[in-house]
């Protein structure tokens, strides 16, 4: 039978073991070099840009631990949220990233869509307001739209056009302005300006499924069925199983329905 002194010594053994090991995984887990972080910032980014907006989230995590005062991560963790529609979570990583660095009209913008899906209109608002104001011209185009956007949730479609039109000067071409500007339009009973606008998106991006459905739907409303097909048949073909599609599809297979695919 052991010693008591010899009893004693096993835990303290054990104690001496795990501080060790502990220390040894400690030691491991080195801080990032600048290097590594701004690499990792990166990645998230690209993430973000892919459209990998799930990814992204886990990276811009990673990123705010080590470079927790940066507002270009907080933001880009705020519009990785925004994107998977986590309104309010993302409304908090703008709020730091503005306390950070509040001239930066970007950082409004991304706050003002935010407090916007949440229905916080005024606020919303206000930070488009800011934002118009920033010397750099992809801002001030983003805020003429976003402003569109706003005065379309409040039913104003005459300001809604105004605003769109507003983008439409600052950059003719695009398409977020003229699909926003064709639906103010539509909404007031202007088919054929609306229809010119949604030609015009096709015309710039002959690969958007919204802008041949908008234009579909709209010549169909003016009873011009053979080209309205065309759209819609066109609108399958480049987004077979998304929701644009999918609306097309109705229209061209579904009873009653004025179009009817050929071959299908």
């Amino acid at each position: 039978m052991p010693s008591l002194p010899a009893r004693r010594a096993r835990p303290i053994l054990l104690v001496l073991l795990l501080c060790v090991a502990v220390a040894g995984c400690r030691a491991r887990a080195k801080p990032q070099t600048s290097a590594e972080v701004l690499l990792n910032e990166r990645m998230a980014t690209v993430l973000l840009r892919e459209g990998r907006a799930a990814e992204a989230e886990r990276a811009y995590r990673e990123a705010v631990k080590s470079d927790p005062k940066n507002p270009d991560v907080q933001d880009g963790l705020g519009a990785s949220l925004l994107v998977q529609g986590k309104y309010r979570e993302a409304l908090e990583w703008f709020d730091r990233a503005i306390a950070l660095s509040p001239e930066r009209a970007r950082f409004r913008l991304n706050r003002g869509v935010a407090r916007l899906e949440l229905g916080r209109l005024e606020e919303a608002e206000e930070d488009f307001r800011a934002a118009a104001a920033s010397p750099i011209p992809e801002d001030r185009l983003a805020a003429a739209i976003n402003r569109g956007r706003l005065r379309q949730r409040k039913h104003d479609f005459t300001g809604a056009e105004a605003e769109f039109s507003a983008a439409l000067s600052h950059e003719p071409g695009a398409v977020a302005a003229l699909l926003g500007r064709g639906v103010a339009r539509e909404s007031q009973g202007q088919l054929e300006p609306a229809a010119e606008d949604y030609l015009e998106a096709v015309r710039q991006q002959p690969r958007n499924a919204e802008a041949h459905l908008r234009l579909g739907l709209v010549l169909m409303s003016l009873k011009r069925e053979p080209l309205a097909c065309r759209y819609l048949e066109r609108t399958v073909e480049l987004d077979p199983s998304g929701d644009s599609g999918s609306r097309a599809r109705v229209l061209l297979e579904g009873q009653p329905s004025p179009c009817s695919r050929s071959g299908g």
